[in-house]
Formats: structure tokens, sequence, C-alpha cells
């Protein structure tokens, strides 16, 4: 499956690879369930789903260079704060006050940092079930696919310049692969910035992370002021921060502190790409496509809502610096 969708790719641009694991893993576990139920392929695919995205996870921390961090003008770093605060606000507001916490919480990390990967990253978490993760993907996909195509000419059409487009483009769009491509034809500069602002919203995964470890914990082991128990309560967090969270965090320093070779980098990044696409695929083996149609529907709305939020934001700071000047 993996490989069909490798091949499909290059025929469906857009689309990624990460989506088309996920539907053709939830076609053939829909149209060819019988094997896969069977208790030895049943386990591998749990196995495979559940280690290859904590792996995944872990060696995405190599991808974070914090010297891309250099290449943004710090007038558009709230631009950047913006889209990822208002997509992680709304995905809370939502989450307090739906029956589907984790499904408003995968939808506000995909929106916010980097799609698949965050979406991955953030599930165990969460609890979120595999349903919610197709949905989340697909509809973080589309998403991404439409601002794409379609956010950089409507920025022209109102007025922006090129390097107002790579704001809205690296501050917005969910995947690097969405930002290069949407991207590619505003010149070497934009084109740059936008990639820049993109890894500042990837570097961001790690406070997100810790922050949604708190909510998950704060429940069970909230702090008690009377007792005075609060340093109780954040040891019993620590420990509690899975081991994936830790080695995301420390790849990253180690990445940063002790540079590797592109060679390596580039080698790294493919294997954790191929990691989680293989993840994706065995999701997609365990979904129901008619669970997946039934909270797309309640999920569409809130994923649309969110980034509409986020595209207002970003245009209102960039018309907060046009009056400036």
């Amino acid at each position: 499956m993996t490989l069909g969708s490798v091949a499909l790719a290059p025929l469906l641009p857009g689309w990624g690879n990460g989506m088309l694991c996920l539907l053709l893993g939830m076609a053939l576990g829909n149209f060819w369930p019988s094997p896969w139920t069977q208790p030895g392929p049943a386990a591998f695919l749990r196995w495979n789903e559940k280690n290859m995205l904590a792996w995944a996870t872990i060696l995405l921390g190599f991808e974070l260079q914090t010297h891309f961090l250099a290449g943004i003008p710090l007038a558009f770093v709230p631009a950047l704060l913006l889209s990822v605060i208002g997509a992680v606000g709304v995905g809370e507001w939502l989450a307090r006050r739906s029956q589907q916490p984790a499904q408003a919480r995968l939808l506000a990390a995909g929106n916010a940092i980097c799609g698949n990967s965050a979406i991955a990253a953030v599930q165990p978490l969460i609890g979120a079930s595999p349903a919610q993760i197709a949905v989340s993907v697909t509809l973080i996909n589309a998403l991404g696919l439409l601002g794409t195509l379609f956010l950089g000419p409507g920025a022209a059409l109102i007025g922006l310049g090129p390097t107002e487009q790579a704001v809205l483009m690296g501050s917005l769009l969910q995947s690097v692969g969405h930002v290069s491509a949407a991207a590619s034809g505003l010149g070497d500069g934009p084109a740059l910035l936008a990639m820049s602002l993109k890894m500042g919203r990837i570097l961001l995964l790690i406070p997100l992370l810790l922050w949604l470890q708190g909510i998950a914990s704060g429940s069970q082991n909230a702090p008690n002021p009377s007792t005075g128990s609060s340093t109780g309560w954040l040891s019993s967090l620590i420990r509690e921060i899975p081991f994936y969270v830790w080695g995301f965090v420390l790849c990253a320093v180690a990445t940063n502190l002790l540079p590797l070779p592109t060679v390596v980098l580039n080698g790294i990044k493919s294997l954790t790409q191929w990691m989680l696409w293989i993840a994706l695929a065995a999701i997609g083996m365990n979904i129901r496509i008619q669970t997946v149609l039934q909270q797309g529907r309640d999920a569409l709305g809130p994923a649309l809502g969110m980034f509409v939020i986020q595209i207002l934001l970003v245009l209102g700071w960039l018309s907060y610096l046009k009056f400036l000047s």
C-alpha cells in the first residue's frame, strides 16, 4: 500500500503520500477485511500503528533546524504565532464543548503545526481513535490542497506582494510540501521566507506536546493549593510524558548542537516519512468507512472554520503592518 501510494502521488499532485496511504489502507481493510482480522495480522497492524508513529515522531525532531529562524524578519513573527495560537485556541474551545474533544485537538494540531506529522505526534496523548485520525488527516490534507491552489492567487487578487504571500503560505499551509509547492513561483527570497516560517511553526510542536500532556494528566493529578501539592503534580506530569516526546526533544536539541551532514539528515527525513506512511496505512486498515463518513460530516465545519480564522488573523497582522508603513 505504501509503495502504491508513492506510485500514485505524481498522478495526484497535492494529495500527499500520507493521505494516499491512509485511503489505500481503508480501501483494503473495508473491501477485503477477512485476512486482517486474524490474530496474527491484527497484532502486526496494531504494532505498526503504535510503534511506527512513535519512532517517526522521535525522528521528526531532526527536522527542527533553528537556523531557519534567522531568515524570519521580526515583523512577521507575530503572523506565525497568531496562526498557531488561533488554531490551537479554537481547537481547545471546541474540545471543551464537544463530545469528541480528541477530534478538535487533532484538527488544531494539524492546522497549526505540520499536518500529518503533528496529528501523528499528538494522537497518543489525547486518546484519539483510528477513525478520528483518518478524519483529521483527510480534512487537513484537503484544506492544504485548497490553500496550495488558491491562497497565492487570492492574496495577489487583494493586492499582496510576493513577500506578503510568502508570509501567508508559511504561516497557514499545513505541510512542508504544501508550502514548497505554493511558494515555488514567488522567487528565491520569498520562498525561503515561507519555508522559514513553516519551520518556525514546526518548532512549536514541542510546547504543544507538553501542553497536551498537561491537559491529559491534569484532570487526574490537578494540584491542590490547600495541600501544597504543585511540586508533586509537576513531578508526576514529567514522569508521565511519553518516551517519544522526550526522544523528539532530544533529537531536536542534538541536531542543533551537533549538526549532522546534509546527506544524513536527508536519509533520516526519508526514513521518517516512510515510517509515517506505513503507520497511516496500518491505521487505515482498521477503519470502517461508514464511521469516517459519519464523523467527517461533524468535523468538516470546525476544520474549515479553524482555517478561516487563521487566515483572517494573519491577514489582519499584514494589514496592520501595511497601516504602520
